[in-house]
């Protein structure tokens, strides 16, 4: 009986202690440190040497080199990379949750934190050829830190900056009437810069004019964009222009012009201010430059030769408004004549310009324009209160009478048909301080459209201030010059307008 009963309690207390025995939950379980881990892609092997005094140096692939060795440091990646760095992470945590990353450089003096698991760093090289080294640490949810981060070692070798002209910033051929890019003493250039190891490691931008001598390179800081250079000398110029980053690595030179780029103009030359009137030849389709003839005629009658200047604008104004204010800031008066067609839209550019204008009219400058064709809208800084078409039909016939409101001996008329649609106008008396109409059209004959007298050339001023005014503006929409002969020597030269107009007006 006592046998069977110790047999019994035996078995008891083997149930006891493997059916019934739990874990003392008094007794707390230490948390587990997370753990960290990197992935990152690489291209280019890299090959390292030791020299004679144990310092290791590195080569790009140099298998040739009987000399080089794998790259053999602790958690080192063996190929190069640039300073543009692409690093993702991730942290394992078996008892919890991973809620954020340490992350250091070995160039960082501090740890920083995170939420993400990856990053896009610019590492600071300051060498062609250098070596970082990244670290991060998991932390989870319990604020345990990963105890060993996790460690590669970079190979980082410099990439060389670039440098190009912001596309259309150069003139283009087809823009120009020749193969010559003309200017006067203002030019900007515009570019852009471009690294691999990120633009803010572009320390200096060099230019050079016509010159690429050791000494002939000024310096500018390296996150310009562009530079307006003035006081020009005239003549033919070269403008070369290179970018340098921290590391020393220099941009290849680019230079305007360049005859490797066939499609920009191929001469840039620089032209003299002479004189206070420019002429602004805005009719590209005139190949002869027979209107610009007839003007630069007009004006060494008036001023002499070589007391004024000209300016073929082609299809394109300057790319630099910059530019374009300069040239007419360099002038007192100017004369801007434009297409003779119906197609103004397509060919000439004042309405571009009207910025520019406006700001020349207002600092004191005084224009004369003879635009062909335009709608309400084209001269919002002149006063017109409504336009009317003089011959819907598109021909305007010799004889028609332009009567002066100053002196009948001013007098004009149509010399030789006028084939394309003209513009009379009404001005608005009340948006110019003072305004004066110099010519209207006769009295319609029979076969003419136009009722009454619409003004077809009109002066006036703005008051800038109480006490000031500005320039002069002189509209006259029939065309002086179709590109092959003058459209109003009908009673006499028209030079005598011009004639007036510098004597009494400007």
């Amino acid at each position: 009986m006592l046998k069977n009963f110790k047999i019994l309690a035996l078995v008891f207390a083997s149930f006891s202690c493997s059916r019934w025995d739990y874990q003392d939950e008094s007794i707390l379980v230490s948390s587990e440190y997370p753990e960290t881990y990197i992935s990152i892609f690489s291209s280019d092997t890299i090959f390292t040497s030791t020299d004679s005094i144990g310092n290791i140096t590195y080569s790009v692939n140099d298998t040739l080199n009987p000399n080089t060795v794998w790259d053999t440091l602790p958690n080192a990646f063996t190929t190069i990379t640039t300073s543009k760095q692409n690093i993702h992470w991730w942290g394992e945590d078996s008892d919890g949750n991973i809620v954020g990353y340490f992350y250091k450089w070995s160039s960082d003096s501090v740890w920083s934190y995170t939420n993400l698991e990856s990053g896009v760093f610019y590492v600071p090289i300051r060498s062609d050829l250098d070596v970082f080294s990244f670290e991060v640490k998991a932390v989870d949810n319990d604020s345990l830190i990963d105890q060993t981060p996790s460690k590669i070692t970079l190979p980082i070798k410099n990439s060389a900056p670039e440098i190009s002209f912001r596309y259309l910033s150069n003139p283009l051929l087809a823009d120009l009437p020749g193969d010559t890019s003309y200017t006067f003493p203002t030019k900007t250039f515009v570019w852009d810069l471009y690294d691999q190891d990120g633009n803010e490691t572009i320390t200096d931008i060099f230019y050079a004019i016509d010159d690429t001598c050791s000494s002939c390179w000024t310096s500018l800081a390296g996150d310009l964009t562009s530079l307006t250079l003035t006081g020009l000398s005239s003549g033919e110029h070269t403008f070369y222009i290179k970018c340098k980053d921290i590391a020393g690595a220099i941009s290849p030179v680019i230079h305007f012009p360049d005859s490797s780029r066939p499609a920009e103009a191929q001469n840039w030359v620089v032209k003299p201010v002479l004189g206070d009137v420019l002429i602004i030849d805005d009719y590209p389709l005139d190949n002869a430059n027979n209107a610009l003839n007839w003007y630069t005629g007009m004006m060494d009658t008036l001023l002499g030769e070589q007391s004024y200047s000209f300016w073929e604008i082609g299809d394109e104004l300057p790319y630099s408004s910059t530019d374009l204010s300069a040239n007419l800031n360099y002038f007192k008066h100017i004369i801007w004549f434009t297409a003779y067609n119906n197609t103004a839209s397509a060919s000439d550019t004042y309405n571009s310009a009207e910025a520019n204008i406006i700001n020349f009219i207002m600092n004191g400058g005084n224009l004369f324009i003879n635009p062909i064709d335009f709608e309400d809208t084209t001269f919002t800084w002149f006063p017109l209160d409504s336009i009317v078409t003089l011959n819907p039909n598109g021909r305007l016939f010799p004889g028609r009478i332009l009567e002066s409101e100053v002196d009948s001996s001013l007098n004009l008329s149509v010399s030789h048909l006028i084939a394309v649609k003209v513009k009379g106008f009404w001005p608005t008396i009340s948006s110019f301080d003072t305004n004066m109409e110099l010519y209207h059209m006769a009295d319609p004959t029979s076969s003419d459209t136009w009722i009454g007298n619409p003004t077809v050339c009109s002066i006036g001023q703005y008051e800038v201030s109480p006490t000031e005014l500005s320039g002069k503006v002189v509209m006259m929409t029939i065309p002086l010059h179709d590109g092959y002969r003058p459209k109003l020597q009908g009673n006499g030269s028209a030079i005598k307008l011009f004639d007036y107009i510098f004597e009494n007006q400007f």
